[in-house]
């Protein structure tokens, strides 16, 4: 067979068949891959798939298909090269959802963000109070402090990752700073 003429068949094979593939099947991958080999999965498709490839076939009709097919593999890196996007999409997809919702990839997007920028992790007003008070006591090196404070925020967003991440991190400040203190505050000359 041609390679051209196979090209065309594959391209509208996989649009038609577009919906019943997840992103590690569009990527040519498992969802055990490691997140190194998202990249290379990525190009070698994206190469592959590119619609400029296409720019000389005449019906318009294919060429919508094959920029469909690409933004689907697009998609499908956006969503697997972000730890937290992947943790949200492989939940969604344990739940029978192919393709990641417009809530869960803003979920997704807020969890990455929250890792970037510590300010922005609570979700709720009443969390986002003590979680402010939490960060202030860090800055001031007061780890105990934060560790309450974050305890509090707890309360009001018990399964949020970024106060339990800081909370462990404030608890192991807090222990390696009282070994580095003396207890009995005596003046050791």
């Amino acid at each position: 067979m041609d390679p051209r003429l196979r090209s065309i068949v594959e391209i509208e094979t996989l649009h038609e068949i577009l919906e019943e593939l997840d992103y590690y099947k569009l990527l040519k991958l498992t969802p055990d891959a490691d997140s190194g080999d998202i990249d290379p999965a990525y190009r070698a498709e994206a190469r592959r798939l590119h619609p400029d490839r296409y720019a000389t076939v005449g019906d318009a009709q294919f060429r919508r298909k094959v920029n469909h097919v690409y933004r689907a593999v697009s998609d499908a890196y956006r969503t697997l090269r972000d730890a937290d996007s992947r943790r949200t999409y492989d939940s969604e997809l344990a739940d029978g959802r192919r393709r990641m919702d417009a809530a869960a990839r803003k979920e997704a997007e807020a969890a990455a963000a929250a890792a970037a920028n510590p300010e922005l992790a609570a979700r709720t007003d009443k969390g986002g109070k003590y979680w402010k008070l939490a960060l202030q006591c860090y800055r001031d090196a007061d780890y105990t402090g934060a560790v309450m404070q974050i305890q509090f925020a707890l309360t009001f967003e018990p399964d949020n990752d970024a106060f339990k991440e800081w909370k462990a991190k404030c608890q192991k400040l807090a222990e390696d700073n009282k070994k580095d203190t003396n207890p009995f505050k005596l003046r050791i000359v």
